[in-house]
């Protein structure tokens, strides 16, 4: 590489120097005298350092021996690097050059300290290292010549992409391998791959469990290892020195073994030592007996035991060798294998065990008692394991070795928690007589004599329920809702009380199965049909019954009877009987009605007849629906309420202001007890007697009354059924007795015979006085007797103007009702006192209360009352 770069600077300076003239790189010559025998040669103002990246001129001048110099040629040469005929010199290698300068035999020499140039590249010289040794990282600067420079400081190292630090810091591999290392400085970078090998020999490291039989030979061959175990060729040292305590060995390492038993070897270089063991063994076996090593005839459960197989050979040599673990098998306990290869039985359960193993074609057995090993804890042993109540509970302490064997031991008991009227103590147990289903606690202690050391526990543990004895379920004698859940809550109980949780059971309802039902339901009942049910159930042969009523359940729908409404005098309870119908179709008495009716003009009460039965009580005169309600389901009865029984009669003239010949109508009508009127009919139980005139029967509690008689004192007396009623009234007395009329009809009669009478005579006294007196008067009298027309009297009725809806049983909202319905068909509308069609009082459209006569023909006559 720096060869490389050497050739690569010098055709480039030389380039640029052949582009310069000569004059600017070589400086003129010395001028020479010809005079004396050249004496020396000396250099010209030498330079003493220069980089090797530089080129140098050197100079050198001949002197005679009186100091003159002369001309002369110089053959220029170098020790490191290159110099030509002028001594143009071109450096390669960084140290210390010598530069000589020759003439006739005449030389001189000048010392030249060649420094590194500019560094061009980075390298790391050191590739090898030792593992797990701290070793200092170094990188060297290289210039184009490929001289190198150590550098301390900048440089950037990172290790199989980690970073290790700067400068020159230490690094430690931690095992062999090859790892990708680099450096950088500036702009300059490197990466090598650095080889970590094993440290200086250490040791020699011999395998474990070296095994030889007896009259045979093995090469050995240990590991040389370095001081942290990392192996190397064993070739790495010239030679070895063997030693043996039994047997001979060869300088190769080669063993051969005599006699039986455990000898130790050593190999040794220089200060570099290492020993072994090498087992000699019998030969194949003739003989062989499996025994436990160091003669052991008592074993304790948790501890090893080493098994050996005691063989002797065809050669007679005994000795003992360790067997296979395939070869062993035992029938308590384990085997392992140890790191020396040796097998160790490791017995656990107390009692008898026995050991066969097979040595070759030799099979062997021993067979030795275990015992329990030191105690590590106490543990409880209980009986039974699940105590229910009823149970006899036993309670033992007892004493566990680290293989798990248990045995009992003395100890000591105290109840914590529990009943103490059910705990008694024996010799080392507890018995508790378990009849309740609780909590116990129990503590016990013992000290082993032999460990010194007191041991303790406690046990906790609860008695559980019995099987089941009894089950038991809520709701006997419940009413239930036809269309309502009943939840049994069923409870499960042993003998002695004690509550069991959930168990499965089987359902019947009336004798049919209904466990499916059950389950969907979680549990609850859904009730349907009415009447008197039983429900049963059973559990693992356990019974239990309950009783159930079911009720008709909310109202769904409400049915009255009669249906098609009710008709109901005022005043007058009557009952009405409502069902109600559940979702289920069943039906029962509705036993909670309510209504938002008016209580003024209907009252619902419920009724002394019996459950369902309602009393509907009228007051005033109407047609009504009615809505009743319970449980949210509602139906509408139409309800129709008549006047009720009267109890007094009351009547009135259609006028106030009467008087001779005038014509009035009587209204007559009965009132019940909550002021309804009712209409009388003319039959043998009604009479009306007037003594101011003549009364006429006109229709239902109307009488037309023809008035001839005045005075103050004038009544009229009604009777019907048993009531009587008397109106006053008074009859203005008029002229001529009132033949034509109320004295008002008199005195216009008066007038207009008067004004015939005058002007008749203004006619009379005109024509007078052109014809005769005579025959004038005769013939104006004549004239006026056929000019004067006939005047019809006739009998005025007055108006009454007075409203007089309340006689017959209208309120002003009836009115308005009847105006509606005359307005919607067409018709005018009878008032509650009139049949439609008839005589009587109607209501039309304008909301107007006419009377109106229906001759037998079918006519109508409007009298204006």
């Amino acid at each position: 590489m720096r060869q490389g770069w050497s050739s690569a600077f010098l055709l480039s300076l030389l380039f640029a120097l052949s582009t310069l003239p000569t004059t600017e790189l070589l400086t003129d010559a010395p001028v020479v005298h010809a005079t004396g025998q050249a004496d020396r040669v000396v250099f010209d103002a030498p330079r003493m350092t220069a980089t090797s990246d530089e080129v140098i001129q050197f100079n050198a001048v001949v002197y005679d021996a009186v100091n003159n110099p002369l001309e002369g040629q110089f053959n220029w040469t170098a020790t490191n690097g290159s110099i030509d005929e002028n001594g143009l010199f071109y450096p390669w290698s960084s140290g210390t050059v010598e530069i000589v300068a020759e003439h006739q035999g005449l030389t001189a020499h000048h010392n030249l300290t060649v420094e590194v140039g500019v560094a061009v590249a980075i390298d790391i010289p050191q590739r090898e290292y030792d593992v797990r040794l701290a070793q200092v990282l170094q990188a060297e600067l290289l210039d184009v010549r490929g001289n190198a420079i150590l550098v301390n400081q900048g440089v950037l190292w990172d290790v199989n992409g980690q970073n290790i630090g700067s400068g020159q810091p230490t690094w430690t591999p931690s095992e062999l391998g090859e790892y990708t290392m680099r450096a950088r400085y500036n702009q300059l970078e490197v990466v090598i791959t650095a080889h970590v090998t094993p440290g200086q020999p250490y040791s020699f490291d011999f395998p474990p469990n070296m095994q030889v039989q007896a009259g045979t030979s093995m090469l050995l061959s240990p590991a040389l290892v370095d001081r942290f175990g990392f192996s190397m060729p064993l070739s790495t040292v010239p030679s070895i020195t063997w030693s043996v305590e039994n047997g001979s060995i060869d300088a190769q390492g080669e063993y051969f073994a005599a006699r039986t038993g455990r000898w130790s070897v050593s190999a040794t270089y220089q200060n570099i030592t290492g020993t072994g063991e090498i087992h000699v063994i019998p030969g194949d076996a003739v003989a062989s007996s499996l025994v436990l090593v160091n003669g052991v005839t008592t074993v304790v459960a948790g501890d090893a035991y080493e098994l050996a197989f005691e063989r002797r050979d065809i050669n007679g040599y005994i000795g003992f060798v360790p067997p296979s673990i395939d070869d062993i098998t035992a029938t308590s306990g384990g085997l392992s294998v140890g790191s020396d290869l040796r097998v160790y039985w490791n017995p656990s359960t107390m009692g008898s065990a026995t050991i066969t193993g097979t040595d070759g074609d030799v099979t062997s057995s021993v067979t030795i008692m275990v015992e329990h090993g030191r105690p590590i804890d106490v543990e409880f042993d209980m009986t039974p394991a699940t105590p229910h109540a009823g149970d006899d509970v036993t309670i033992m302490l007892q004493g566990v070795d680290v293989a798990g064997n248990r045995w009992a031991v003395p100890g000591n008991y105290t109840l914590e928690n529990g009943d103490e009227t059910d705990y008694s103590e024996a010799t080392n147990r507890v018995q508790i007589d378990a009849a309740a289903a609780r909590s116990w606690r129990v503590s016990g202690r013992w000290f082993d004599n032999v460990t010194g050391v007191l041991y303790s526990n406690v046990l906790s543990f609860d008695v559980r329920p019995g099987a089941l004895a009894f089950i038991q379920l809520s709701g006997e004698g419940t009413q239930v809702p036809a269309d309502g859940e009943l939840d049994l809550a069923p409870l499960f109980f042993d003998a002695y009380s004690n509550e069991l949780d959930p168990v499965a059971m089987n359902w019947s309802l009336d004798g049919e199965d209904i466990t499916l039902q059950m389950l969907l339901n979680e549990g609850r009942w859904l009730a349907s049909t009415v009447g008197g049910h039983e429900l049963r159930v059973n559990a693992a042969g356990v019974f239990a019954t309950v009783r159930i009523t079911v009720i008709p359940g909310s109202a769904n729908l409400l049915v009255t009877t009669p249906s098609e409404g009710l008709t109901v005098a005022a005043g007058v309870p009557t009952d009405l009987y409502v069902s109600v119908v559940d979702v289920h179709g069943n039906t029962g008495e509705a036993t909670e009605l309510t209504t938002d009716f008016n209580d003024s003009l209907l009252a619902v009460s419920t009724s002394p007849t019996g459950l369902g039965y309602w009393h509907i009580t009228g007051k005033v005169v109407g047609n009504y629906d009615v809505t009743l309600v319970e449980n949210g389901a509602s139906v509408v009865v139409p309800i129709e309420v008549v006047a009720g029984d009267p109890i007094r009669i009351q009547s009135s003239l259609s006028r106030s202001s009467i008087a001779e010949g005038d014509t009035v109508l009587l209204e007559v009508f009965g009132v019940d007890g909550f002021g309804n009127e009712l209409s009388i009919p003319f039959n043998g139980n009604t009479s009306v007697d007037c003594n101011a005139g003549t009364d006429t029967f006109v229709t239902n509690g109307t009488w037309r009354i023809d008035v001839n008689s005045g005075g103050t004192d004038r009544s009229c007396t009604i009777r019907w059924n048993g009531l009587l009623a008397q109106t006053f009234f008074d009859v203005d007395e008029v002229l001529l007795g009132g033949a034509v009329g109320s004295t008002n009809n008199a005195m216009a009669l008066a007038s207009v015979l008067l004004c015939l009478v005058l002007g008749a005579l203004v006619v009379l006294l005109r024509k007078a006085s052109t014809v005769d007196e005579e025959a004038w008067v005769d013939a104006a009298f004549a004239e006026e007797e056929k000019d004067v027309p006939d005047v019809d009297v006739a009998t005025t009725m007055v108006q009454d103007t007075n409203t007089i809806h309340e006689r017959h049983g209208l309120t002003q909202e009836g009115v308005k009702t009847l105006a509606a319905e005359a307005q919607r068909v067409g018709v005018m509308q009878a008032t509650p006192s009139t049949e439609q069609g008839n005589t009587g009082w109607y209501v039309d459209a304008s909301e107007e209360l006419q009377y109106w006569e229906v001759t037998s023909e079918g006519e109508w006559i409007r009298h204006h009352i």
